[in-house]
């Protein structure tokens, strides 16, 4: 069965995975997920699940992890233009790194894929974008080998 793209919608603002705290409770110590990064965390899972295929995916893939950030109402009004425009990029928090791992993280909880060690590749234009309109736009699909053989 050949896979096709799947494509998700996902309101909200984009966020990156905090690092786990280090927690010591007498003898023993432990780690735990930051309790705000848990609840949202929950929300996107709730969201993602609902639209994950019923088998995981398999075999290679291609991520495509589109953060569309609010723009700051703080800029100047021809700022805020220029990013409304594709002009402007994000550089503030949250990392891309981070973000993407977000991303992973809560997709491989909903099943779509067993490990994200399937994931060889992000798409074109993976990155952070600005909107009036915060969310994630998710775009898995298939690895097709291309006759270069990869790498430049």
């Amino acid at each position: 069965m050949t896979q096709q793209a799947i494509r998700l919608y996902i309101p909200g603002t984009p966020t990156g995975q905090k690092r786990v705290q280090a927690v010591r409770r007498g003898e023993h110590a432990g780690v735990h997920k930051d309790e705000k990064q848990k609840k949202r965390e929950d929300v996107m899972l709730a969201q993602i699940a609902a639209k994950a295929p019923g088998e995981p995916l398999t075999g290679p893939l291609e991520l495509g992890v589109y953060a569309y950030l609010p723009i700051p109402a703080s800029k100047p009004k021809k700022w805020q233009a220029a990013a409304r425009a594709g002009l402007m990029r994000p550089t503030k928090k949250p990392d891309l790194s981070n973000a993407i791992k977000n991303i992973e993280d809560v997709m491989t909880m909903a099943g779509f894929w067993t490990d994200d060690k399937l994931i060889v590749g992000y798409l074109p234009g993976t990155g952070k974008y600005y909107s009036d309109n915060p969310h994630w736009l998710i775009v898995v699909q298939p690895w097709v080998p291309k006759p270069s053989g990869g790498a430049i």
